[in-house]
């Protein structure tokens, strides 16, 4: 929710978030990278900013994990 994936939903006239699904399966590649961009920049404002010294960094580590998978 943090990084803007969401509709606003309104069935009784009141108005709240819901997700949008982040099955990537079911994403085009343009919106998977959108939510891959602003999914990092919520993670590193909130957590990997206090492990890693820049942005390139924790995207490095995470594309070694990855590469486990």
């Amino acid at each position: 929710m943090e990084s803007g994936h969401y509709d606003y939903e309104m069935p009784n006239g009141s108005l709240y978030r819901e997700p949008r699904s982040v099955s990537f399966a079911k994403m085009e590649e343009m919106e998977f990278q959108e939510l891959y961009k602003d999914t990092l920049n919520v993670l590193w404002n909130f957590i990997l900013y206090r492990n890693f010294p820049t942005r390139n960094a924790a995207e490095h580590a995470a594309s070694q994990l990855s590469d486990f998978m």
